[in-house]
């Protein structure tokens, strides 16, 4: 009974461990996606340069790069967040996995224990009848 709470509270731990890892790739996926973005952009800026880009232009680039900067350290600050919030999850996981592998060993212990106690009736049973049987005979 223990055990089979223990396997279901590290199965929902797993669960919340999956849907914290989901959250912090979709983190990781959008800053992938500003830094190809802000790649783009250069390559793109660098052509206008070339054929004679406007100052107005050149301002709006430049209002483009610095929001994408900021929004950038924020995305970092979420990932640290997230990063957090998933090595925390992770430890809670490993550590019930412990305790459930701690409790299956206890429970082979004691179904071993118990195994070798009936053997140990049954072979005291079968003596006594052996017993029983050969003072009947002489």
């Amino acid at each position: 009974m223990i055990l089979r709470l223990n396997k279901n509270k590290e199965n929902l731990l797993q669960r919340d461990m999956g849907q914290i890892n989901s959250l912090y790739q979709k983190q990781q996926d959008q800053k992938q996606f500003m830094q190809d973005a802000t790649e783009k952009s250069k390559e793109e800026l660098n052509q206008k340069i070339r054929g004679n880009a406007s100052v107005d232009t050149m301002i709006l680039y430049d209002h483009f790069f610095q929001g994408i900067k900021t929004q950038g350290v924020k995305q970092e600050v979420i990932i640290s967040e997230i990063n957090t919030k998933l090595e925390a999850k992770r430890e809670e996981v490993v550590e019930a996995m412990r305790k459930r592998r701690t409790l299956e060993i206890l429970k082979d212990r004691d179904m071993l224990k118990e195994k070798k106690l009936r053997e140990r009736k049954e072979t005291a049973i079968q003596d006594e009848v052996a017993s029983n049987l050969w003072a009947r005979n002489l």
